[in-house]
């Protein structure tokens, strides 16, 4: 597999893996798949010249391939400006695999119930490829919240989720070191992982762990694993607000209620 870096509009940077040179990938299909990562990463509708710059394509494979994308209703090109941005096939269809998620469908009522009782947003994560990814929330109805939106991609090393789930794989360091690729260290915050694999013990014995001004500055979040019947973490629910509520009453009631929802969600889906 080659891996091919990428600057967005917005100075994300993401990495597409493209398989290139493996015989048993469809390399027509892999380019088509690799444009539509790059579009929706983007914050802005795309020039063909810029995708064809970025992926390092000829402009006519690009454009053969953006047709067919968008035949299919997975691209609209604007007309006046001719740039490309992704349709919401792919939100139609991200919709429907969220919502057949397996983690999902057994967290659902309990995350209601965690959601009245604590009037806090109320996440559900999974781990994939070593990023944490957002299935499900729900908005605390309060004034001041916060809430990553379903299908964010958040890392693993800075996230109170991504570290509960983190405490329960086989092979936390190949994780984190994918996860750091993925996700380089910010200015205003430096990834101390001798840190991070430490916490991980702390994590186990607790049951549960926290981040406050982490990745979200202004943000505490309380995340506790969802385990499934071989010891792992199949997801990880969590609990998020503003610091102002932070509160030593408030955080004792979150965990209590937080660690009972996730030891329910567990025990209703074994298989999970």
């Amino acid at each position: 597999m080659i891996a091919m870096h990428y600057n967005v509009p917005n100075n994300e940077t993401g990495t597409i893996g493209f398989c290139a040179g493996d015989d048993d990938v469809d390399k027509t299909l892999a380019k088509g798949l690799t444009m539509l990562e790059l579009l929706v990463q983007s914050s802005a509708p795309l020039r063909l010249s810029a995708i064809a710059q970025q992926l390092e394509l000829q402009k006519s494979n690009v454009h053969r391939t953006l047709g067919t994308l968008i035949a299919q209703g997975y691209v609209i090109q604007d007309e006046e400006s001719g740039r490309y941005r992704p349709s919401l096939k792919l939100f139609e269809l991200g919709s429907k695999v969220v919502g057949a998620h397996p983690a999902r469908r057994a967290a659902a009522p309990y995350m209601q119930d965690l959601h009245k009782t604590l009037g806090e947003t109320v996440n559900l994560y999974v781990l994939d490829k070593a990023a944490v990814l957002v299935v499900e929330k729900l908005l605390s109805p309060r004034p001041l919240r916060f809430s990553s939106q379903p299908g964010s991609r958040l890392p693993v090393t800075t996230t109170a989720a991504g570290r509960a789930m983190l405490a329960y794989e086989s092979d936390p360091r190949a994780v984190v070191q994918t996860s750091l690729e993925a996700f380089p260290p910010r200015d205003d915050y430096v990834i101390d992982t001798d840190e991070v694999f430490a916490s991980l013990e702390i994590i186990r014995a607790q049951g549960y762990a926290e981040a406050t001004n982490s990745w979200s500055p202004g943000i505490f979040s309380i995340a506790a694993p969802i385990l499934a019947a071989d010891g792992h973490a199949a997801a990880a629910i969590g609990v998020s607000g503003p610091i102002e509520r932070q509160t030593d009453e408030n955080w004792k009631a979150i965990i209590e209620a937080l660690l009972a929802t996730s030891a329910r969600i567990a025990e209703n889906a074994p298989l999970l």
